[in-house]
């Protein structure tokens, strides 16, 4: 095997680097401190627009799949009706974004079998099996996690033989 053409630094050193250039001479940092940012809840909101927010994505997540041509390209609908909701779009601009935003968009179409908690793994990757992904993982949220959805990620990218983190910052097989 030849060597690599990048020098491997072990992580610490790295790690040791980066801290040093983070902090000035006389060791103070230079991290500075944010403050959060104003959180949406739309799920509880009174406001005519978070409603409309909300009923919107959801009939977005039933309807329409997120991916379309042939799996070339994805839905941006969440993105655009979020963003126009912090812009502070009305319930009516709200409602012309999302029925002018949908018209290029596929409906769903069913996934050639249902994924279970047996075989999930068998068809990563494959986008014919989206629906069946959504509806798992909807289940198993629901049913197994009580809707806490920290431990159904830590279950399902963090724990086991082969975690699916790993895939998700190790490439392809």
């Amino acid at each position: 095997m030849s060597s690599p053409m990048v020098p491997w630094r072990p992580v610490v050193n790295t790690a040791w680097r980066l801290l040093r250039y983070l902090t000035t001479s006389d060791n103070t940092s230079l991290w500075i401190d944010l403050p959060s940012v104003k959180i949406h809840d739309v799920e509880t909101s009174p406001e005519k627009a978070a409603r409309t927010l909300k009923h919107l994505l959801k009939a977005n997540h039933i309807n329409n799949a997120l991916l379309y041509n042939d799996n070339m390209f994805h839905n941006h609908v969440p993105h655009g009706l979020g963003s126009a909701y912090i812009m502070g779009a009305t319930s009516e601009h709200l409602d012309m974004f999302y029925t002018d935003e949908i018209k290029d968009l596929e409906p769903w179409k069913e996934s050639p079998v249902e994924i279970t908690d047996k075989d999930w793994r068998s068809f990563l990757g494959e986008g014919k099996y989206c629906r069946a992904y959504i509806d798992f993982f909807e289940d198993e949220l629901a049913l197994k996690f009580h809707y806490d959805w920290k431990t159904l990620l830590q279950e399902f990218l963090y724990s086991g033989k082969e975690p699916l983190i790993n895939s998700m910052i190790g490439g392809r097989k």
